[in-house]
Parts: C-alpha cells; structure tokens; sequence
C-alpha cells in the first residue's frame, strides 16, 4: 500500500512539473514575435497557446513562411493562419502607339 502511495505521489509531482513547465503565453507571443520580424504584415496573437495570424502578404509563399516559422516556436499548440494573399496586380498595358509613330509606320508601308 505505501508504495502505491509513493507512486501515485510521484506522478503526480511530475504531472504538475510538466503543465508548470509551459511557457507563458506572453513569452510564446515574444518568442512568434521574434520569428515574424522577416515577414512584414503579419501579426500574431496567442491564447492558451493556440497562435492566430493574421494580415497580408504578397504570396502564398510567405504565408506559409510565416505559419511553418510559428509552429516551431517552444509552447505553441496550434496555429490558426488568417493571412490573406494579396491579388496579384495585372502588368500595366503597353504605352499606345503616338500620331508619328503612327505615321511613320503607315509611310513606310506605302
């Protein structure tokens, strides 16, 4: 009987050192902090240590930068990723043809 006490006395010391052992979510969202500073337009918040991102950035690329980058961060669970991928900006249309350019075209046909 005392060695079933010592036991369960054992795990549960080590139960309580272990959830002590977590990190603070202030210093999970110091450390995802630290991780987003190379990817502009994004921001974090933690709770619980479930991380939410959110902001803009150029690509899908980048997004998932920024994602895999948290996930390595000591004492994060999850990840919500709420970036949002910029539309890509269409090519500006070629410069119209100027009157002499035109002229001059028109002359050498003839």
């Amino acid at each position: 009987m005392k060695c079933k006490t010592f036991l369960m006395a054992g795990m549960m010391f080590l139960a309580v050192c272990l959830f002590a052992c977590q990190p603070s979510d202030s210093n999970v969202q110091q450390s995802v902090n630290e991780k987003l500073t190379a990817t502009p337009g994004v921001s974090a918040e933690v709770k619980e240590g479930v991380v939410t991102l959110n902001g803009e950035v150029p690509d899908e690329a980048a997004k998932m930068a920024a994602e895999d980058a948290v996930k390595g961060v000591n004492g994060v669970k999850a990840v919500t990723n709420n970036i949002m991928v910029q539309a890509a900006v269409p090519p500006p249309p070629p410069p119209a043809a100027t009157d002499t350019t035109m002229k001059r075209d028109s002359a050498a046909v003839q």
